[in-house]
């Protein structure tokens, strides 16, 4: 079984808020580092929780996020693009 701490809508709102903002979404490159899954103490479940990191590849510029379960990357990154 394969963990991702990034899902698909958020990739897609990731996408959008790019666009939004005047950018292409080649403009930046997003890679993932995976912490291992741990029993939740509360529940006793499994979540996916980790890092992204939104490298802007025109000025190298690269900001890292938490990422998974209960996270707001996408929101945070935004706020930041909205900032440069």
């Amino acid at each position: 079984m394969s963990f991702m701490a990034i899902d698909e809508t958020e990739i897609e709102d990731f996408r959008a808020d790019v666009t939004d903002a005047g950018f292409a979404p080649g403009d930046f490159d997003l890679s993932e580092n995976l912490d291992h899954p741990r029993p939740d103490e509360a529940q006793g479940v499994f979540t996916e929780r980790g890092t992204v990191t939104v490298t802007w590849k025109e000025s190298g510029i690269a900001r890292s996020y938490n990422a998974g379960s209960g996270t707001a990357w996408v929101l945070a990154f935004a706020k930041d693009l909205d900032r440069k």
